[in-house]
């Protein structure tokens, strides 16, 4: 069954207006839209940001066994915002659409499978003629992908079904965030704004009386002292926060120190199985994770696993088919309160599919992988190569090693590589060996 992926990795539907995205925050989503090639199998069509090197195609393909030739490769010319975002303009194109129709006539292509379902990605299914043999396509099509990757509906949702949540509110004016915030502040509480759309962290805000709590989840903390600097600065970010009051806005209560762990779940017509779980690596917003989750040896965590498998099971009867992860924190006082969810392709989803082709389906149980972005070297076949002159590249054999998980690596930039490992001692004997290669 030959599939149409498309890496759309940033949409305006996922994190609101992308021009206020830096240039930089864009050319990571063009090359983080580079995983998806490690979903690809043969006769399988894959639309990108922008092509990678053939030489991190050809990388990709030896790992996994599939014949580079069979798969199709595409990217449209570049939008009003380059080449790093599938900005709606770029599917305007009609030599594009017609070259990529092409494509999956004579790929067969039966299914859609995007990061993100947006309007475009919808509207090209319709076009393709993939709507109905496209798995959920029905919710899809009526908007069902923005509901799951909004932060107030999956309070309500994980409310509704008594899923252990922080304690926060679903604000829709100004006047009930302010009220909530200043009650958090007044006990010497700190809090999280969170806009309903957004990605990685960098739309949440951090605000607390304490200039020494650490922020995880979002860039930064921002200390008020009083009643009138929660109001001057709601003043300056409340349109930023609502979308221009667009939004309804996610207030919660903060715990500092506590662990970030998710689970990410693959969502069928008869099921709903276990993807993988992971901690996910803050500095301060998501650069990187652990799989499997260190806490997965806490007593709690086998509960939050069943109450993160009933939320999917709800989603499940809404519709959706498709992968979902689960995100929740690990308190210094013991509990595990589920705080997000995405009905989407997520940030450790491409080191499930790596890890069960390179390892096997038990890798949670039988291997630690750690994922780490924005790994500095001089170029991708550098890198390549130094790795496996210390004997740390990937074997098949062994199943542990180095795998370099998409490459930025033009004018001294970055890769991000994919460490497999028997154990965690190991694995940080590799990444310290890493961290040396290139100093």
């Amino acid at each position: 069954m030959s599939t149409l992926f498309i890496a759309n990795n940033r949409t305006a539907q996922m994190v609101g207006d992308l021009e206020e995205l830096t240039a930089e925050h864009r050319r990571t989503a063009g090359v983080t839209a580079q995983r998806m090639i490690w979903y690809a199998a043969e006769g399988d069509v894959l639309v990108v940001p922008h092509v990678p090197s053939e030489e991190f195609l050809a990388y990709v393909t030896a790992l996994t066994g599939a014949d580079r030739d069979r798969i199709t490769v595409l990217a449209p010319p570049a939008g009003g915002l380059g080449v790093d975002v599938l900005t709606p303009d770029r599917w305007e194109d009609r030599d594009f659409v017609e070259e990529l129709r092409r494509a999956t006539d004579e790929s067969g292509v039966v299914r859609v499978f995007p990061i993100y379902y947006d309007s475009p990605v919808v509207g090209l299914a319709h076009s393709l003629e993939l709507g109905a043999t496209t798995p959920g396509f029905r919710y899809i099509h009526q908007g069902g992908g923005q509901l799951l990757n909004s932060k107030a509906t999956f309070r309500a949702l994980a409310a509704g079904i008594g899923n252990p949540i922080p304690n926060g509110v679903v604000a829709f004016t100004r006047a009930e965030a302010e009220e909530f915030l200043w009650d958090l502040l007044e006990q010497d509480r700190h809090a999280i704004v969170k806009k309903d759309f957004h990605v990685a962290g960098y739309g949440n805000a951090i605000l607390s009386g304490d200039a020494d709590v650490t922020p995880i989840g979002a860039p930064e903390v921002t200390v008020l002292n009083g009643r009138e600097d929660l109001a001057r600065h709601l003043d300056q970010r409340w349109a930023w926060y609502s979308d221009d009051d667009s939004r309804p806005v996610v207030v919660e209560d903060y715990t500092p120190d506590s662990v970030p762990v998710y689970a990410e779940f693959r969502i069928g017509e008869e099921e709903t199985e276990l993807f993988g779980h992971g901690e996910m690596l803050m500095g301060p917003i998501f650069n990187g994770l652990v799989i499997p989750a260190k806490s997965a040896d806490h007593p709690r965590f086998p509960a939050f696993l069943t109450e993160a498998h009933r939320l999917c099971e709800t989603v499940r009867a809404m519709g959706y088919r498709g992968p979902i992860s689960v995100d929740a924190i690990v308190t210094p006082g013991g509990e595990i309160l589920i705080n997000e969810f995405n009905g989407r392709v997520g940030g450790s989803t491409h080191i499930n599919y790596l890890a069960e082709q390179l390892v096997g389906p038990d890798f949670l149980r039988e291997r630690i992988l750690i994922q780490r972005h924005h790994w500095q070297v001089p170029s991708f076949r550098e890198a390549v190569d130094r790795v496996r002159e210390l004997g740390l590249a990937f074997d098949p054999e062994s199943r542990t090693g180095v795998v370099i998980t998409s490459d930025d690596s033009r004018e001294g930039g970055t890769v991000e590589y994919c460490l497999v490992a028997e154990d965690m001692t190991a694995a940080e004997e590799i990444e310290e060996a890493l961290s040396a290669l290139f100093v």
